[in-house]
């Protein structure tokens, strides 16, 4: 969003330097064009289909996110419920595994994820088999 308030802003003082400086009168043939638009387009647009107008949280009762920062699971306790997929990021600078009980992941590269979700209740207990000292815990319910 900073980059486009940035480039809008060099567009408008480019035209505003055109319209003093120069014989190209960018404003005015804005004008001309602006004049010219079908507007009854617009009109049909149904702008609630469009993504940045929903609602991207996910829900919580379903989602969890867990981030993999500075050597550590953040959070690394969570309390869900049964049928939730749990989505391990990779935003370290080192690769990580997720490793638990009869369960895990490969290495998850920086910028990576991997998911799972857990249909049980149950203490699942996890680690980073890379290094050990990684430990985080997922209570389903």
């Amino acid at each position: 969003m900073k980059k486009f308030i940035v480039f809008l802003a060099v567009v408008l003082v480019a035209v505003w330097a055109l319209q003093t400086y120069t014989s190209f009168k960018a404003w005015d043939y804005t004008k001309i064009y602006w004049a010219k638009i079908d507007w009854s387009y617009f009109k049909n647009i149904d702008l609630s289909k469009l993504n940045f107008w929903s609602d991207k949280t996910p829900n919580p009762e379903k989602q969890l996110n867990v981030f993999i920062r500075d050597g550590k699971f953040l959070p690394n306790m969570n309390s869900a419920k049964v049928g939730i997929k749990v989505t391990w990021y990779n935003e370290d600078t080192k690769a990580h595994t997720v490793t638990g009980e009869g369960w895990g992941s490969e290495e998850i590269k920086p910028g990576k994820a991997y998911s799972k979700t857990f249909n049980a209740a149950g203490d699942y207990k996890y680690h980073c088999s890379l290094y050990p000292s990684m430990t985080g815990e997922l209570i389903v319910q």
